[in-house]
């Protein structure tokens, strides 16, 4: 089952960074042309010469027909899964901009941009995963098929040595069973946990019947709680170290996707259940926490922003689209990691998302954009959201941050430019606007000094 799992997330890493590759090699180019044409000088042909490079680039990767000694086209499989991911890719955006057509009309603060929604998890690429786990299940079931009815099923067995600790306390206590049954009934818990899919689904051991079986086993029966010195009272939670966290810990590590959203989701939910049960002090789950962290910082390092001009984007085609997803896709990365904010230290979430993220990814990104007010005030309402109940908001949970300042800094420098666009002819109602959401990005990142000038510099008869 794990390799299964690692399988399903292999295809679709292996798709991603097929597209990371074919998207960015083809408009980096095109970029490199126009910025060589601007370079001597050349502005009126900038377009042209980022066309015809990108249109070069494509031709490079047509790969020709190349017929082996057989006659078969060694190329056509690459065609296919290039032709493939192409269509992919459309059909994405196509959901996007149609999903932002039925917004018209809504606060544009509100609307996420391309790539912020996990959209390229949903291609169809479970059929043969869920087709291969059905086999597996159902060939799991058949495994204690030649046992006998007493040894085939956890109640059975739960309820013999249950019978032995009430009967003879003393040679049970004597026989140290308390110390092998863990061993004994692991098999059943493993077997049953062969479902559990934990970051695709959010699912709690109390809903398992394993869980429910041995949550009160070896209980008194006169109802009082285990005594102190009681060796089954951590059965379940010894279950849940040896058994459970070794399945989330090879997910985590091999198969999680940490820019999904719905799986970064799950994955929260199940090491929070995993810490409700084993103590800190657990050599595997220091080890299953140290492997989150490392995941979320390969993703930040592998995670590329382009650094563009507002220029640039307006001459090389599907540059401003490509750079739009690829920020996306970092602000999407930053609120999955600060999904962890109950899990990891407030000292790993700055160094992940603030130093590495924000100040290396995302803030050279958005200050390139800067002269196109309206983007750029879009964009960093983005970022403050997605720092939403960590660092910024009503529910702010973390100290504040010397950290944050490069951030505040670039709304206090929106609001410079917004002051010269209003006195270069920006229409007064359009100007109010902007000044009122940029108030409220400051307020919302705790810095309500500055959001006073903000009211005083445009005017604004409102209280904070």
């Amino acid at each position: 089952m794990q390799q299964l799992h690692k399988k399903r997330a292999l295809v679709v890493f292996e798709r991603r960074a097929s597209d990371n590759v074919e998207e960015m090699e083809e408009v980096q180019t095109a970029v490199d042309a126009a910025l060589s044409v601007l370079g001597k000088g050349g502005g009126n042909v900038t377009t042209s010469a980022a066309q015809a490079a990108a249109a070069a680039i494509k031709q490079q990767h047509n790969f020709p027909v190349k017929l082996d000694e057989f006659g078969r086209d060694e190329n056509l499989q690459k065609r296919m899964d290039m032709a493939r991911r192409s269509d992919a890719r459309q059909r994405r955006r196509a959901r996007l901009d149609r999903k932002r057509m039925s917004n018209v009309g809504n606060d544009s603060s509100y609307l996420r941009m391309e790539g912020e929604s996990s959209t390229d998890e949903s291609d169809n690429e479970g059929g043969a995963y869920k087709s291969s786990r059905d086999l597996l299940l159902q060939t799991a079931e058949e495994v204690f098929s030649d046992a006998a009815e007493e040894y085939s099923q956890l109640s059975s067995v739960k309820e013999r040595f249950e019978r032995w600790k009430r009967l003879y306390s003393e040679s049970y206590r004597d026989a140290y069973i308390s110390m092998s049954i863990p061993s004994i009934f692991s098999p059943y818990v493993r077997l049953e946990l062969l479902k559990w899919d934990p970051l695709h689904e959010d699912v709690d051991f109390y809903d398992m019947r394993w869980h429910a079986l041995l949550f009160d086993y070896g209980v008194p029966e006169d109802g009082k709680d285990f005594s102190p010195d009681d060796a089954d009272a951590d059965l379940v939670p010894g279950l849940v170290e040896k058994v459970a966290l070794p399945i989330l810990h090879h997910d985590i590590a091999h198969c999680w996707d940490s820019l999904s959203s719905r799986e970064s989701k799950n994955a929260v939910a199940a090491t929070t259940l995993i810490i409700n049960y084993v103590p800190a002090s657990s050599e595997a789950l220091k080890e299953l926490v140290a492997s989150i962290r490392t995941r979320l910082a390969e993703a930040v390092a592998n995670l590329v922003v382009p650094t563009w001009s507002t220029t640039i984007m307006k001459v090389v085609p599907n540059a401003a689209r490509v750079a739009a997803y690829r920020f996306g896709v970092a602000v999407r990365l930053m609120r999955n990691i600060c999904m962890w904010k109950d899990i990891l230290s407030l000292q790993v979430l700055e160094k992940l998302v603030l130093d590495e993220l924000l100040g290396g990814k995302i803030l050279p990104h958005v200050q390139n954009l800067i002269l196109d007010i309206h983007d750029a005030i879009t964009r960093t309402e983005r970022i403050i959201a997605a720092l939403n109940g960590l660092w910024s908001g009503a529910s702010v949970t973390a100290a504040q941050s010397r950290k944050l300042q490069p951030l505040v800094d670039y709304v206090l420098k929106l609001g410079k430019t917004l002051e010269k666009k209003h006195a270069s002819g920006l229409p007064e109602s359009e100007t109010s606007c902007l000044a009122r959401r940029l108030k409220k990005m400051l307020v919302d990142l705790n810095e309500y000094d500055e959001a006073r000038v903000i009211l005083r510099t445009f005017h604004l008869k409102e209280a904070l």
